[in-house]
C-alpha cells in the first residue's frame, strides 16, 4: 500500500515536468519547421515565381507587417491597466513568440530574400536584429521562470528544489566517493556564487563542469552497483531490478547536479535578462520606425 502511494506521489510530481518538456518539444519542432520552410524558400527564391510588389508578395508583406505590429500588444497588455483583464498573460506571451517567428518568415518571403533598396534593407536588418534578440530573450526567460509559460521563479524555490534532490545522498551510502563529490560541488558553487554574483568565468563554466561531473559520477555509480552483482553472479531477475535501481539513482544524481547549477546561475541570469530588456526595447522602436518608413516609401514611389 505504501509503495503504491509513493508511486502515485512520484507520478504526480513528474506531471508538471512532463508538461513543460512537451511544450519545449512542441516549440522546438515549430522552430525546426520554420527553418526548413526558410531553407526551401531561399532555394526557390531564385526562380522568381513572384515579386515583392505582386499580389502574393505584397500580401505576405502585409500580413507580416500586421504581425509585427501585433507584437506590441504583449508589452501593452503588461503595462496598460485596462488591458490587464484581457486574457491570461502566458497566452499573450505564447502568441508574442509565435508572431515573432512567423512575421520575419513572411517578410523574408515577401522580400524574396533580396534587398532592393536602402529603406528596405534598414527595415529588414532591424527586423532580424529584433528576432535574434528575441531568441536570446527567450533563452534567458526560461532560466528564471518555471517553464516557458510559467511564472517567474525565485532563488528560494530553487534552493528548496535543491534540498529535495539532495535526498539522493541518503541512498548513496554504498558509494561514499559520489557523496563526497556532490558535497564538494555544492560547496564550491555556493562559495563562488555567495552574495548573488556567480562571477563571469564561473557562470560560463559551471554548466560544462556540471556535465562532466555528472558523467564521471554516473560511471562511478555504474561501477559501484554492478561490480558486486557480477562478483555474486546475480541472476537475470536480480540484474533487471538492479538496472531499474541504477536508472533511478542516475536520474537523482543528474537532478541534484542540475539543481545546484541552477541555484548558482540564477542571479546572473536575472541580470542578463534585465540587460537584455535594455537592449531589446530600442530595437523594437527602431523596427517600428523603419517599417513605417519603408511602407510609406513603397506607396509613395
Amino acid at each position: 500500500m505504501n509503495a503504491n502511494v509513493q508511486t502515485s506521489l512520484a507520478e504526480e510530481q513528474r506531471k508538471p515536468q512532463a508538461r513543460v518538456r512537451s511544450r519545449e518539444y512542441g516549440w522546438n519542432i515549430f522552430l525546426l519547421v520554420i527553418v526548413v520552410i526558410l531553407t526551401i524558400g531561399y532555394l526557390v527564391s531564385t526562380q522568381k515565381w513572384y515579386k515583392p510588389g505582386d499580389d502574393i508578395g505584397y500580401n505576405m508583406g502585409l500580413v507580416g507587417g500586421i504581425m509585427l505590429l501585433m507584437l506590441l500588444l504583449y508589452p501593452l497588455r503588461k503595462r496598460v491597466r485596462f488591458l490587464r483583464s484581457l486574457g491570461i498573460l502566458p497566452i499573450w506571451f505564447k502568441w508574442h513568440m509565435i508572431f515573432g517567428i512567423l512575421a520575419p518568415t513572411l517578410i523574408l518571403f515577401h522580400s524574396t530574400f533580396y534587398i532592393g533598396s536602402i529603406n528596405a534593407g534598414m527595415a529588414l536588418v532591424a527586423m532580424l536584429l529584433v528576432a535574434g534578440s528575441g531568441v536570446f530573450g527567450r533563452f534567458f526567460y526560461t532560466k528564471i521562470h518555471n517553464g516557458l509559460y510559467g511564472r517567474q521563479a525565485n532563488l528560494k524555490e530553487l534552493q528548496e528544489e535543491m534540498a529535495e534532490t539532495g535526498n539522493v545522498k541518503s541512498v548513496l551510502g554504498f558509494a561514499p566517493g559520489i557523496e563526497k563529490a556532490l558535497d564538494e560541488f555544492r560547496a564550491r558553487t555556493a562559495k563562488v556564487s555567495k552574495g548573488g554574483d556567480a562571477g563571469l568565468w564561473h557562470f560560463a563554466t559551471i554548466g560544462i563542469r556540471a556535465v562532466l561531473l555528472s558523467r564521471s559520477l554516473v560511471r562511478q555509480l555504474h561501477h559501484a552497483m554492478y561490480s558486486p552483482a557480477k562478483e555474486k553472479n546475480w541472476n537475470a531477475a536480480q540484474m533487471q531490478r538492479l538496472e531499474i535501481m541504477f536508472g533511478e539513482n542516475k536520474k537523482q544524481v543528474d537532478l541534484y547536479i542540475r539543481a545546484v547549477r541552477d541555484v548558482a546561475q540564477f542571479h546572473t541570469y536575472e541580470r542578463l535578462f534585465s540587460w537584455w530588456h535594455i537592449f531589446h526595447i530600442p530595437l523594437v522602436y527602431l523596427l517600428v520606425f523603419s517599417g513605417i518608413f519603408h511602407v510609406i516609401s513603397v506607396h509613395m514611389y
